[in-house]
């Protein structure tokens, strides 16, 4: 590690409090989890990494026993395949290496080491001292719950994260087909992330918009090919499965659902639970009026807004909208985090404030922090509930704050 050099600063201000406030939200988590255990209370002490280490990478090796036959997609014993078709494809990948654990873990650790390194070298061009430089990014990697947390189940999620965050970095390089092609696969192994494309609609990049669209279709469609036994017996077959999952999990109300689960479809599903309404009816409704809520948002308002808002906005409705989003999902929020973050330095520099930045970036603390901490069932307080919120009101910051890049005047 390099010593500070002459001409090295340290954070400013606006960065040093996301640090402590994430530090401390940290140490707080802690403090509860001994004081609920001490006092003998289990209340709102569940969390996957009570689970077996693995258990979402290491599901599915007798269902893949039957790989390329229609048998794939029924249920073996508990278990039944319900990714999108290139996600098949990654699992084959980590089964075939006969080391799926070891391939996954090395995976993450180069990831991560990259991402980093990334930011420390960012920072010491910036002209951060080397110790800020390195340890900022280290301890906001060891001490995130969504990470920790997905690594820990072992999740799919993070070939998505990889596919996504790299092309948010394309995105925002103007490397638009770059960015495409990468949402385009990220798509073909979660859903979601189709949405980040239509990032590139205010740029008028229609170019890059039918690539992102066409590489998720042509990936799927081979990922489909490969699965077999036919790509219409793949196609069925992993349709009702993946929306099967959905749907089983949509109408459960538990506290597997309510508290890992940020998706704001939990706010409208408890109205409906309450009022004796069937939730099932809700589904239409409730996305008729999401993508409404989002067209309205992005078209009348975010269109002419900086790139930083729409990516934030974005990011924030393809991880709250769905029904079922699972805390590890929020491993995708460190894109546009990051990208706060340097604007911040930039505007520091330049001795520019900016309306709603630092709001903005401590929004994103306890979204990164276990959603046990905001979880106490006695006086009704859900963890998935309170990231929910916090996401909504991230969602407004970006709506009302223009993150324009600063300028000296």
């Amino acid at each position: 590690m390099s010593g500070p050099s002459a001409d090295s600063a340290p954070l400013p201000r606006s960065l040093r409090l996301v640090w402590a406030c994430s530090l401390a939200l940290s140490a707080l988590t802690l403090l509860t989890t001994w004081a609920k255990m001490h006092a003998g209370s289990l209340e709102g002490l569940w969390n996957p990494l009570v689970d077996p280490a693995f258990c979402d990478l290491m599901e599915f090796p007798p269902v893949f026993r039957s790989l390329h036959t229609a048998q794939f997609f029924a249920w073996v014993g508990h278990s039944r395949f319900s990714y999108p078709p290139l996600g098949a494809v990654l699992y084959a990948i980590l089964y075939g290496s006969g080391h799926p654990v070891a391939l996954y873990l090395g995976t993450a650790a180069a990831w991560l080491t990259a991402c980093g390194w990334a930011v420390r070298r960012r920072f010491l061009a910036m002209k951060i001292g080397s110790m800020a430089a390195t340890l900022f990014p280290l301890t906001l990697i060891l001490i995130s719950f969504p990470i920790v947390g997905m690594l820990h189940q072992g999740n799919i999620e993070l070939a998505l994260w990889i596919f996504t965050a790299v092309g948010v970095w394309a995105y925002l390089q103007d490397s638009d087909d770059m960015a495409a092609v990468l949402w385009g696969l990220a798509a073909a192994v979660k859903l979601y992330p189709v949405l980040l494309l239509i990032l590139l609609l205010p740029r008028r990049r229609w170019r890059a918009f039918a690539l992102g669209i066409a590489t998720f279709v042509a990936s799927s469609l081979l990922s489909l090919w490969w699965v077999g036994p036919t790509i219409g017996v793949a196609w069925r077959g992993l349709i009702e499965s993946v929306f099967g999952y959905q749907g089983g999990r949509i109408l459960q109300w538990t506290m597997h659902e309510i508290l890992p689960n940020h998706s704001v479809f939990s706010f409208a599903k408890l109205a409906m639970l309450t009022s004796g309404l069937p939730v099932a009816k809700l589904m239409r409704p409730y996305y008729l009026a999401g993508m409404g809520i989002m067209g309205l948002a992005f078209f009348a308002r975010l269109w002419k807004m900086p790139a930083l808002n729409q990516l934030l906005a974005v990011t924030v409705f393809m991880l709250a909208f769905p029904p079922i989003s699972y805390y590890y999902t929020l491993v995708n929020l460190y894109a546009p985090f990051l990208a706060l973050l340097f604007l911040a330095l930039r505007a520091n520099q330049t001795g520019v404030n900016i309306s709603g930045l630092q709001t903005t970036l401590l929004l994103f603390v306890p979204l990164f922090a276990p959603f046990t901490l905001f979880t106490f069932p006695r006086i009704f307080l859900f963890g998935g509930l309170i990231h929910a919120s916090f996401l909504v009101a991230l969602f407004l910051c970006a709506l009302q704050y223009p993150f324009a890049e600063p300028t000296k005047e």
